[in-house]
């Protein structure tokens, strides 16, 4: 898909949501919040990892992760 690809699903998604507003209705769309693209051995696991990393330490630095 590359970024042409967002550039083209972005603008889509907008036009839904629109279409779903002007209707009084809200337009749930759960949509990934990442997404890591890449060839094979590229280093995408190692990207999500070191996320999933970072988000455990700053819960425990806050006291929030049990």
């Amino acid at each position: 898909m590359g970024n042409r690809g967002m550039e083209e699903l972005i603008p889509m998604v907008n036009r839904l949501q629109d279409a779903f507003s002007s209707i009084g209705q809200n337009a749930s769309l759960d949509l990934p919040q990442i997404a890591v693209v890449g060839g094979q051995s590229a280093g995408k696991s190692s990207v999500l990892e070191n996320f999933v990393v970072m988000e455990y330490e700053y819960l425990q630095c806050n006291h929030l992760y049990r």
